[in-house]
Parts: structure tokens; sequence; C-alpha cells
């Protein structure tokens, strides 16, 4: 299994799928659970498997606030 550390939030990929890109080609999609930065529920979040750029969503869809920063003592 594998697991990453985002600004001390801990990702583990559970599992894996194909998708079709508008040109035709397929991407290899990464599923990710973490845990709410906020209430500390578990929640998924998917990436392609090719990115060099991890910057996933550190909230569940209950809590997402985009644009406000996580306060680390919430960790």
């Amino acid at each position: 299994m594998t697991e990453r550390t985002y600004r001390g939030q801990r990702y583990a990929v559970t599992g894996t799928f194909q998708r079709e890109r508008r040109d035709g080609t397929v991407a290899t999609i990464l599923e990710w659970t973490s845990q709410c930065a906020d209430c500390g529920e578990p929640f998924t979040i998917t990436t392609p498997a090719a990115s060099a750029k991890f910057e996933p969503n550190r909230r569940c869809q209950k809590h997402k606030r985009p644009g406000h920063r996580v306060k680390e003592s919430a960790l």
C-alpha cells in the first residue's frame, strides 16, 4: 500500500482505476483515503497516477473550504 504525507496529513492509496481522456488515451487514477483535518472523518480523493504534483484536499466534502488554510493545531 502506498502512503504519502502532505503537510502532516497522511494519505493512503486504497484503489486504482482506468479513465479514458478526451483525446482517447487512458489514464491511471489513484484513489486516496485520509481523515478530515476538521472533523477527523475519513474521506477519499482521486489523483492521476502520472501527476508529479501532490497537493490534495485536506478536508471532507462537508467541511471543504477552498482558499482557507487548515490550522496546523487542528491535526
